[in-house]
C-alpha cells in the first residue's frame, strides 16, 4: 500500500509529465517508425525526482532521469569517430555503451555489467510487456538468441515500464515465461538505464561490439534483416540473411494509440467532460466521430487508467484497423469479465484471441487482443464491464 507521501509525489511527477506531453505532442505510427511513447527531456528530471524519491517503482514510459537535449546518446558519450566496416546503417561515430544502472531485479541471469560483457557482441532491447510493438519484435529476438548465443551474442532485454503495474517483478516474470524469453532481462523500473542511454522509444535496439561500443541502433519495428546481418558482421560470420518479406503490421490509416487516463486522454467525445479522479456517470454521444471514444455509466478516470464502478459501464471507440488491442487490468484482485461488441453485435469470427466468443476474462494486468477483423476496416468496438473493477489504460491497433 503506497502511503500519502508517495501518492502525492507520484501525482506531482505525473503532473510534470502531463505538461511535457502537451508541449511535445505525439508521433504518428509508420511502417518503420517506433512506438515513441513520448520521451521527455527538460521536465523529466523533476518528474523522476518526485516519483523515484517516494518509490522505486515508477511510471516510466516517458520519463528521463536527467535533463538532456533530445539527441542520441552519442552526443553525450562520444568516442573518437571510427565507424565499423561492413555494417549497414552503422553509426558513423560509435560511442561507449552506457552501463546498467538502477536495475531492480534480473531475470534469467545474475547481474551483468558492460565491463563484464567486453569481448561479447551485445544487443540491448528496451521493451515493456504491454507494448504491442515490443511484443511483435520478441519472436525475432528469441530466434537470434537461439541462433547466435553460442557464437558470442548476448541479448539483454531492459524492461522499462510504461504503466505502474509493469514495475512488478511477478508481472514481468510471467511475461518472460509467456513469450519464451531465455536471455537476460533487467527490470529498469526507475528508468535509470533508459536515461543512461538517452532512450526515447519502445522498442529500441542498441548493438554493441566486442570493444563495448554502440555501433548500430534501430528504433521501432521492422528492418530485422538489417539488424541480424549486423549481428553477423560483428560475430565474424559470413553470408547474409535475406529479408523475410513480412510487412510491419501498421497501416497509415489506422487509428493512433489512444490513452484513457486523463494525463494523455485525447479525442474524448462523451458527456459530461472527464472528471479527474472522481466518480462520474457518463453518456455516449448520438454519433461518435472517427478515432474518438466515449464512456457510459459510472467510471473513475485516473491519471493512467479508467476504472468501472458499476456493472454495464462501457467504453466505445470508433476505429480503423485490423486488430484492436487494449491494456486491461482489475482493481479487485480477482478476475473480472467484459463483453465485447463490434458494430453493436457480438464479434463472432472477428473476436480477438484475448476475447474468445466476445468475452474477455481479465485476470492480470496486460495487453488483450479484443478484435481481429482479418483486414483493415473501420468499425465501432464496445467494451462492457460485467462487474465493477475493470481497469482500462490504452488502445493500440494492428493491421
Amino acid at each position: 500500500m503506497i502511503g500519502l507521501t508517495i501518492g502525492l509525489a507520484f501525482l506531482a511527477g505525473l503532473a510534470l509529465v502531463a505538461v511535457g506531453w502537451r508541449l511535445l505532442g505525439r508521433a504518428e505510427s509508420g511502417a518503420a517508425r517506433p512506438d515513441r511513447r513520448r520521451g521527455l527531456a527538460a521536465l523529466a528530471l523533476g518528474a523522476v525526482a518526485c516519483i523515484a524519491s517516494a518509490t522505486g517503482a515508477v511510471r516510466a514510459g516517458f520519463l528521463h532521469a536527467t535533463v538532456i537535449p533530445l539527441a542520441s546518446a552519442g552526443s553525450a558519450l562520444r568516442a573518437a569517430p571510427e565507424a565499423v566496416a561492413g555494417l549497414e546503417d552503422g553509426l558513423p561515430e560509435p560511442f561507449p555503451a552506457p552501463d546498467f544502472a538502477g536495475i531492480a531485479a534480473w531475470i534469467n541471469s545474475p547481474p551483468l555489467t558492460m565491463a563484464g560483457l567486453r569481448g561479447k557482441v551485445v544487443l540491448i532491447d528496451f521493451w515493456t510487456y504491454s507494448c504491442i510493438n515490443c511484443v511483435r519484435t520478441l519472436p525475432y529476438l528469441t530466434a537470434w538468441d537461439r541462433k547466435y548465443r553460442r557464437d558470442g551474442l548476448v541479448i539483454v532485454g531492459v524492461h522499462a515500464p510504461e504503466f505502474r503495474f509493469e514495475t512488478r517483478l511477478a508481472n514481468v516474470q510471467a511475461a518472460v515465461a509467456r513469450y519464451g524469453i531465455r536471455y537476460p532481462v533487467a527490470l529498469d523500473s526507475g528508468l535509470h538505464t533508459w536515461s543512461n542511454f538517452h532512450n526515447e522509444y519502445w522498442p529500441a535496439h542498441y548493438l554493441i561490439d566486442r570493444r563495448g561500443r554502440v555501433v548500430y541502433t534501430h528504433f521501432g519495428e521492422g528492418q530485422y534483416d538489417v539488424t541480424e546481418n549486423n549481428i553477423r558482421v560483428l560475430l565474424g560470420l559470413h553470408g547474409k540473411v535475406r529479408p523475410d518479406g513480412t510487412p510491419v503490421p501498421i497501416s497509415p490509416v489506422q487509428t493512433p494509440e489512444t490513452y484513457l487516463g486523463y494525463l494523455r486522454a485525447e479525442r474524448f467525445a462523451g458527456t459530461p467532460a472527464i472528471e479527474q479522479g472522481a466518480a462520474q456517470s457518463y453518456r455516449f454521444p448520438a454519433l461518435l466521430p472517427p478515432d474518438s471514444w466515449a464512456l457510459r455509466g459510472s467510471w473513475s478516470v485516473g491519471p493512467q487508467k479508467i476504472t468501472a464502478l458499476a456493472p454495464d459501464a462501457a467504453i466505445r471507440l470508433r476505429f480503423t484497423g485490423r486488430k484492436v488491442f487494449l491494456v486491461l487490468g482489475t482493481s479487485t484482485g480477482s478476475p473480472v469479465r467484459a463483453t465485447i461488441l463490434l458494430n453493436g453485435s457480438p464479434p463472432q469470427a472477428s473476436a480477438g484471441r484475448g476475447a474468445p466468443g466476445g468475452t474477455a476474462t481479465i485476470a492480470r494486468d496486460t495487453l488483450y487482443e479484443l478484435i481481429d477483423q482479418g483486414a483493415v476496416r473501420s468499425g465501432v468496438v464496445e467494451i462492457r464491464a460485467d462487474q465493477p473493477g475493470l481497469e482500462a489504460y490504452a488502445f493500440t491497433f494492428g493491421s
